[in-house]
């Protein structure tokens, strides 16, 4: 029986001692394989493992498919094998086993998450119409070269079998050798050789078997790991076999092993993980992954990325050649596990555990990579021990030593680069799991999360919270604290996805540094007291002190960094506001004073960033002087109190380990520093998702009928926005409604009652608080059913009163996911008006929208959203107002023909409407609001009978003419429309309904993309911005000192340890004879002085240049004895003070330039960032409006967050980095060249190696970075659009779809960020190769020069060659990040060149102060179009309007009424003709001075986060009083506030309770009431107005109202118009409207088509005209005979 201990040193001088190598590797080392092997097999096939591991190695694999069900086309006669379907994960069973867990969970909270839709949505791509495409792709045939391989594995194994049976059997046979001892342990050998060689012919047999089932890719990984445990083993047996052969045949035995495992395990690391023909599905045609069925090889090495490297490099890459994302890395697959993970717990607790495994794994490379990183040093002190003493061992182990460093080199590059890789997988798929949650948290929050309290209900809470405080008493600290819901805006929430995310993401990323950093410093204390003994200890003692330092620098830190972060959150949220509100912006001249505000804020952004960088800079002081300043105290207790003599191997061992601690001290303090950020992030992100959700899903799903209620409606319910504890937050009230199905409803009421706010109720989008509400179609688990007769789906379809579009076609917009129905959709379009619209517009109904329809009038957004809700298959409309943004035929036509047309046919249509008199006639029902309560509510005829809604001539008419069509002829009518599919429509719009889809489709603005190299003026312009020469001569000497501080250090070490060695030497000689001392005498003669003293050798002498500064020429002479000799050197030597106190200032000066290295280059990036940020703003400030109308929001934001936030903290930090290493390769080769020349020219064949690596990578890496900058914008853009259309996409149930949309999105960035990092792997792989060959040819030339150079200066040539692939690694690797991240400041400079407006202010041509001051227009042959290329929308017009008149300016939708109005701001320059005001040409003056001339009231309402008085007047021009005055003359007040009751008209006087209540619900008499983001707590006709009072505080001599009134009721219009006459009587009007009413008593009215003047008069004079545009349009609204009657009393008046 072999033995199984063996008695120690295991290690023999050169090799292990007999008994290791005859027990351990001839026998037992094999037997423990084969059976760890079998154990593991046996367990993996017969225990159920953990699912982490089921999933990951038993659930991948092959699928057969029947002959017939092959997708390949296969014509190769040589590929007869059967086609598989490769599954490369399986989100299958892990969904399975979330739907098992279900019950233990709340589904419907988490149906936005794991729902199956979603899953199956975004994992097949599912496009907008529901189409998905997912294409097979062969990966895998069955070449010649795999079955050679397999053949050969084959061979190999059996030879090995036969040759291990024979020579057992033939050492029993013949007995040889004839000694008994060595013919057992050849026996022993000959077993254990045997059954492993058995055992590898069983696995490859088993994995080469034709079976599916032998064919997992987990057998083929074991397989490959044992050949290359037997494989390493056979390698120490074939090196005792040549060092220590007792018998030729073992050595030939031991040869045939070694040669026969090499084969096996080349065959075993290049065979593909999966070797049966198989294809892989991949989404939308892209090319397929190929990590899934890959070799272990190229897994390891990153081989696979070289083909596309290689196309990167002939061409520049697009996104067409990025591979698709492996399946476990999708978000749509992440998120389930995510999910059952998470199981109610934290995001970051979700995290954790879901990618444990992964973490585990690539831990376990840190630490080996960690424990690898020491070998070279380990080596190092080896090599030089040998030198100092070569009859310690023999030479061949001095090479042995060296060609290890070689093959440490390939292990340490393995293990450093899975670990990184690992993590960067971690990275990617927890940056798609934060996106996909925040996206999912988004669609579920409060539509009016945001509302903050005004400052009475603020007050009123702390009120009640002191209250209750005081009556908790003492046990209020012991509660949880609750933390108070803060205001979370659209550009917040931006931040956290571009910002918040990354970093969390990143600094996963970032766990190999950490990881790897504590490691290293522990083991490098522990090879310190291996060299130093108990000195190291007092260098641990100091390393302790770090910790303190640390801790406060991290608490400091933090505190900035989240500091920081809310500033950021704020600029961001005001760029984002600006960018929203550009328009109005423009209109009245605001720029210079939003830039202003943005500014302030910027300027709290940039004074943050100095006190961080500050402390970075302090930082990297203590990182860069810690590891010298221990380095200073361990010597200094070496050799001061133990009294130890520094030789050069102790002192250079010392300062390698030293030096591995530097670099992981830097990263681990930065990797500290990066945890700390990522922290704040966490908790910020955290924070939102903790944010109080939506009740809409319980409200309405969870709400039980009871016999009676109604199928939609509400019973006994109230409502409020806010928590409906105080008086100011508006309520709905005691609302008890039905909705009849399949019946029209409207809800009417003046402005501010509450009629949106009712719609909103009913879909569950407010704070219940008592009763009950019911709409079927709001469960998010359930599909509705589809009625089989009607073909529709209890389901809702919602019509916001301000139409929310995609940024996508108009069709896709109509469509809304659903599929495309081509006779209904051109039925829709008809029905809709949209005809006409589509012949106008260039590309149809293919036209892009722009963001928020920027492209489209306000009618053509309003019936595009109404399109989509009729298209919609939900048997429930809600309508808000749909009918507001439309003329008045328009609207009629709609209403007969959309809203009671032949597709409402079985449908319930609740309406809101200010149109009462066109609304009422075929309603079935009508409900009247006000101020939030049921005033009354019935069938019309009753209603308007009872004269709640005025005595209104028109309206009484209408409902008398209407009382004969009662619901059931309605439907006759309805079946009429259907026999003749719809009404007919206008002469001027019938039109072919083909041109709808022939016409081209307009491609989106796609972001465009540079190629090739980030141009050199790029780095030009930031180099500029960072300062000027005399910073940069500065620059240049504080970098070129700091690296002759870190020289000098090292240099004085060697001349240290030199100087001891060479005391030492002479020491041994006072026993030689006077002889002896005569010769000492002729070496000292032979040193030649010189400058340096260090490196000068007199050949002759053949004694090393050491001892030369310690001999002065001529000196010896004197003495008569070598004894004398040797004390006189003695005495006269330094003592180890004198060196320790050089080294000492030497540490000292070096901190201090570290210091000032750092905190130069950080001001000049500050310096930078300013500037850069300074130039974007005012160029996008100034940029034409006809950029902001192509170019997404979403993209803007993207350069001022993400692009800004890298300039900000990313280019600096890694510019500094990549110029310090660049110089410390410098340094490294410059030493090693000096001292053995011969290095200089591998050190240039190296060097060369490195250029064509980073050339390769830069090629592509820089094309996938720009990539996935571009894919970015597309995910804020989406969120923008997600957050603003919230509510729409909640009611149509749509939020699954919207969630496979973004997860899309997220995908399709994620794809190039992967490769990238993929890239990045490759490159980091072959450039740690590479730096082994510097440590390798380092050694080489050491030994091959070990006659001419001493142990110190061989120990500072290895040590830096040590360093070296370190500090190569870092060049390269910030070479290409700092051309990534110039990106971003090219992306920056790119928007630097876009096209800017007209000056501001022409100093030479200033109109004067009091200009317009008649308001006289002239418009003579005026022609305009969008854009150079674009054909003209304006065509010669010309008109005149005289001083104080009023001009009304009518037409059909995309007549071009609301460009003239922007040609007036000169939004669009004339092409012809010219504009002149008061007998200025508008376009001969500044834009400022125009502008602040003009007044316009837009058509889409736009408000700022603020108050009502900052609204009113952002720059506090104004009184109260005259603010006040303001608001009521657009009626949003009823008197002003201190004013007596006669001066104002009214009186609060003997108020009702209710009346009274009403007044402290109005908002507006209290100027400080808070206005959230685009005034969301306001309703429409609310914001409409305050746009209107607005612009009435300016007192202009010009206005131009374009729809300014369209949203608010039909009564305070009227009386706004009034105001209007009476205190602007002296004003010159020009108003667009829809509403006739509001225009027929003006002067003139201006009818456009077609961008043509058609007619120019007073109404009455068009009126009198039979064949009159003006007169049709008027009949078309059913309002002809008023209109006539207040035309012609207009016109009398006038005369």
């Amino acid at each position: 029986m072999v033995q199984l201990f063996c008695p120690s040193p295991s290690w023999d001088v050169d090799d292990f001692n007999t008994c290791v190598r005859e027990r351990y590797f001839h026998f037992w080392l094999p037997i423990l394989i084969v059976l760890v092997s079998v154990v593991h097999l046996i367990l993996s096939s017969t225990v159920r493992l953990p699912g982490f591991l089921r999933r990951r190695w038993f659930n991948k694999g092959y699928t057969q498919l029947p002959t017939d069900a092959s997708p390949i086309d296969d014509s190769d006669e040589e590929n007869l094998d059967p086609i598989y379907r490769l599954r490369t994960t399986d989100a299958g069973a892990e969904y399975d086993e979330i739907v098992e867990n279900a019950h233990d969970r709340d589904v419907e909270d988490d149906a936005l998450d794991i729902a199956p839709r979603t899953r199956v949505a975004a994992t097949n791509n599912t496009s907008a119409n529901g189409s998905a495409d997912r294409s097979p792709t062969l990966v895998l045939n069955a070449t010649p070269a795999r079955r050679l391989r397999s053949v050969l594995e084959q061979v190999v194994a059996i030879a090995l079998t036969v040759v291990h049976v024979l020579t057992l059997g033939g050492i029993i046979l013949v007995e040889y050798p004839p000694y008994y001892s060595e013919r057992v342990q050849l026996v022993h050998f000959s077993i254990a050789s045997s059954i492993l060689s058995a055992y590898i012919l069983a696995l490859s047999t088993m994995r080469l078997s034709p079976s599916v089932r032998y064919n997992s890719p987990y057998l083929r990984v074991h397989v490959a790991l044992f050949y290359a445990f037997v494989w390493l083993i056979s390698i120490v047996n074939f090196r005792s076999a040549l060092v220590h052969s007792s018998r030729q045949f073992v050595t030939y035995l031991c040869t045939f092993d070694f040669l026969s495992y090499s084969v096996l395990v080349v065959l075993g690391v290049l065979s593909p993980l999966h070797d049966r023909p198989a294809y892989l599905e991949t989404v939308d045609g892209l090319k397929p992954n190929p990590v899934p069925y890959v070799s272990i090889w190229e897994t390891i090495t990153f081989s696979w990325a070289d083909k596309l490297l290689k196309l990167g490099y002939s061409r520049p890459l697009t996104m067409d050649d990025v591979w698709d994302l492996k399946d476990d890395c999708r978000s749509a697959l992440l998120m389930p596990g995510y999910r059952l993970a998470k199981n109610g717990g934290t995001m970051l607790y979700g995290l954790i555990k879901y990618f444990r495994f992964r973490l585990i794994y690539g831990f376990c490379f840190s630490v080996m990579y960690a424990i690898f990183t020491f070998t070279p040093t380990i080596l190092v002190r080896q090599i030089l021990r040998h030198l100092e003493d070569p009859s310690r061992e023999p030479n061949h182990m001095a090479w042995l030593y060296v060609f290890l460093l070689l093959a440490f080199a390939f292990v340490n590059a393995t293990c450093s680069a899975q670990a990184l890789w690992t993590f960067r997988e971690v990275c990617v798929r927890t940056r798609a799991v934060i996106v996909a949650e925040l996206y999912s948290k988004a669609l579920k929050r409060k539509v009016a999360v945001n509302v903050p309290d005004s400052a009475e209900a603020a007050a009123a809470k702390a009120k009640l919270k002191a209250k209750e405080d005081a009556k908790e008493g003492n046990n209020a600290g012991k509660k949880k604290e609750k933390i108070e819901d803060e205001t979370i805006d659209l550009g917040r929430v931006i931040n956290l996805m571009a910002v918040d995310a990354f970093s969390i993401a990143e600094v996963l990323a970032r766990l190999n540094p950490l990881i790897k950093g504590t490691m290293m410093i522990f083991i490098s204390m522990v090879l310190l007291y291996q060299t130093l003994g108990p000195s190291a200890i007092a260098g641990s003692l100091g390393m302790l002190t770090l910790l303190p330092i640390n801790y406060k620098f991290s608490r400091t830190f933090g505190k900035i960094q989240k500091e920081l972060l809310s500033i950021t959150d704020r600029r961001i949220q005001k760029t984002n506001e600006i960018l929203q509100s550009i328009k109005i912006i423009k209109f009245f001249a605001w720029e210079d004073r939003f830039r202003d505000q943005l500014q302030e804020v910027r300027n709290e952004e940039i004074k943050t960033l100095r006190k961080r960088f500050l402390i970075l800079a302090f930082a990297a002081m203590v990182w860069f002087g810690f590891p010298t300043i221990i380095t200073f105290i361990t010597f200094g207790f070496y050799t001061m109190i133990a009294k130890k003599e520094l030789t050069a191997s102790v002192a250079f061992s010392s300062l390698s380990l030293f030096n591995l601690m530097r670099t992981p001290m830097d990263r681990l303090a930065e990797m500290i520093t990066n945890v700390i950020e990522a922290r704040t992030s966490v908790e910020r992100v955290q924070k939102f998702l903790d944010e109080e959700e939506t009740q809409k899903y319980i409200q309405l799903s969870k709400t039980r009928r009871s016999h009676g209620d109604p199928l939609i409606g509400f019973r006994d319910a109230s409502f409020a926005w806010g928590a409906g504890q105080t008086n100011f937050d508006f309520k709905l009230q005691n609302v008890d409604i039905t909705f009849e199905p399949g019946k029209l409803s409207v809800i009417v009421g003046p402005t501010g009652a509450g009629k949106s706010s009712l719609l909103m109720a009913l879909l569950g989008e407010m704070n219940i608080l008592k009763g009950k509400v019911f709409l079927p179609g709001s469960s998010l688990l359930e599909q509705p059913a589809q009625n089989k007769t009607t073909g529709l789906v209890e389901s809702v379809a919602y019509c916001a009163q301000q139409p929310w579009l995609l940024n996508d076609t108009i069709r896709e917009n109509i469509l809304f996911g659903n599929k495309y129905n081509e006779a209904r959709y051109k039925q829709v379009v008809q029905l809709c008006a949209l005809l006409r619209d589509f012949q106008i517009l260039e590309a149809g109904d293919q036209t892009l929208v722009g963001e928020k329809g920027i492209s489209l009038s306000g009618g053509q957004k309003q019936r595009i959203s109404l399109a989509r809700a009729l298209y919609s298959t939900a048997r429930h409309l809600i309508l808000d107002d749909c009918l507001s943004a439309v003329d008045s035929h328009t609207a009629l036509y709609l209403y007969e023909n959309c809203i009671t047309g032949p597709l409402m046919k079985d449908r319930t249509c609740i309406l809101v409407s200010h149109n009462v008199a066109l609304t009422l006639t075929l309603a079935d029902h009508v409900v009247v609001l006000e101020n939030g309560r049921i005033v009354a509510q019935g069938v019309p005829a009753d209603i308007v009978a009872s004269g709640i809604l005025g005595s209104d001539e028109l309206l009484i008419n209408s409902i008398q003419n209407s009382r004969e069509v009662s619901r059931v002829p309605s439907a006759v009518n309805v079946a009429d429309k259907d026999a003749i599919q719809v009404a007919a429509p206008p002469p001027t719009e019938q039109q072919d309904s083909k041109e709808v889809t022939q016409k081209p489709k307009k491609k989106a603005n796609e972001e465009l993309q540079q190629v090739g190299m980030v141009k050199l003026g790029v780095y030009v312009s930031y180099i500029k911005s960072m300062g000027k020469s005399r910073y940069w001569t500065l620059v240049f000497v504080a970098f070129v000192l700091h690296q002759a501080a870190a020289i000098s250090q090292n240099w004085w070490v060697r001349v240290w340890s030199a100087a001891i060695s060479s005391v030492e030497s002479l020491i041994s000689m006072k026993s030689m004879s006077v002889a002896s001392a005569a010769a000492i005498t002729t070496v000292g003669n032979n040193f030649t002085s010189s400058a340096s003293g260090l490196f000068e050798y007199a050949p002759e002498a053949g004694v090393r240049n050491v001892v030369g500064p310690l001999i002065h020429v001529g000196e010896p002479t004197s003495y008569f004895s070598t004894a004398e000799y040797v004390d006189h050197i003695q005495d006269s030597a330094k003592g180890p003070e004198y060196y320790l106190a050089v080294y000492g200032l030497i540490a000292i000066v070096y901190i201090v330039l570290s210091f000032l290295r750092e905190a130069l280059f950080y001001l000049g990036s500050l310096s930078a960032s300013k500037s850069l940020f300074d130039k974007l703003l005012n160029t996008i400030m100034r940029a034409k409006p006809r950029f902001f109308d192509s170019t997404p929001v979403g993209r803007i934001i993207n350069r001022f967050s993400k692009d800004v936030e890298s300039i900000d903290r990313e280019v600096a930090v890694d510019a500094l980095s990549f110029v310090h290493s660049i110089l410390s390769v410098c340094v490294i080769i410059g030493v090693i060249s000096v001292i053995v020349p011969g290095f200089l020219l591998i050190g240039v064949v190296i060097s060369i190696i490195f250029f064509l690596i980073n050339l390769f990578y830069l090629q592509s890496s820089r094309e996938l970075k720009r990539m996935q900058s571009v894919t970015r914008s597309p995910i804020y853009q989406h969120f923008g659009e997600t957050l603003v259309g919230i509510s729409t996409i909640r009611a149509y149930g749509y939020e699954q779809r919207f969630i496979a949309d973004s997860m899309h999105k997220v995908d399709t960035n994620s794809r190039p960020y992967w490769i990238m990092w993929a890239l990045n792997r490759w490159m980091c792989y072959r450039t740690d190769l590479s730096g082994g060959l510097v440590s390798f040819f380092a050694g080489v030339f050491v030994l091959m020069s070990r006659n001419s150079i001493d142990s110190g200066l061989a120990g500072l040539i290895l040590t830096y060659a040590i360093s070296f692939t370190e500090n190569m690694f870092w060049v390269v690797l910030l070479y290409a990040t700092n051309e990534m991240n110039m990106n971003s400041v090219e992306r920056i400079d790119e928007f630097l060149a876009i096209e800017q407006e007209a000056p501001d202010i022409i100093p030479d041509n200033r109109p004067p102060r009091n200009w317009p001051s008649n308001g006289a227009i002239s418009v003579t042959d005026l022609s305009l179009r969008y854009a150079p290329e674009l054909p003209r929308v304006i065509k010669g017009i010309s008109f005149d309007v005289e001083p104080c008149s009023k001009i009304g300016i009518v037409g059909r939708t995309g007549a071009g009424k609301s460009t003239i109005a922007s040609a007036f701001f000169r939004f669009l320059e004339a092409d012809t003709g010219k504009i002149v005001i008061d007998g200025i040409d508008i376009s001969a003056i500044g834009l400022r001075d125009l502008r602040q001339g003009l007044t316009i009231i837009p058509q889409d309402p736009t408000l700022f986060t603020g108050t009502v008085r900052s609204n009113l007047d952002p720059f506090s021009n104004y009184s109260d009083n005259e603010i006040f005055t303001a608001l009521r003359h657009v009626h949003l007040i009823d008197e002003i506030p201190g004013e007596q009751p006669e001066a104002s008209g009214s009186s609060s006087a003997g108020l009702t309770v209710a009346e009274r209540e009403a007044r402290d619900m109005n908002v507006f008499y209290r100027l400080d009431s808070p206005i959230t983001e685009g005034g969301g707590n306001l309703s429409q006709g609310q914001r409409q107005l305050m746009c209107l009072a607005r612009s009435l505080l300016k007192s202009p001599k010009i206005i131009l109202l374009d729809e300014a009134t369209a949203s608010i009721d039909y009564n305070t219009d009227a009386q706004i118009q009034e105001t209007i006459r009476t205190e602007f009587s002296r004003t010159t009007i020009l108003t667009i409207a829809h509403r006739l009413r509001s225009i027929i008593d003006y002067d003139k009215i201006l009818v456009l088509d077609s961008g043509l003047i058609k007619e120019y008069d007073h109404p009455h004079v068009l009126l009198q005209q039979k064949d009159s545009i003006f007169r049709s349009m008027c009949a078309s609204s059913g309002e002809l005979e008023a209109l006539e009657e207040m035309a012609k009393q207009a016109y009398e008046k006038l005369k």
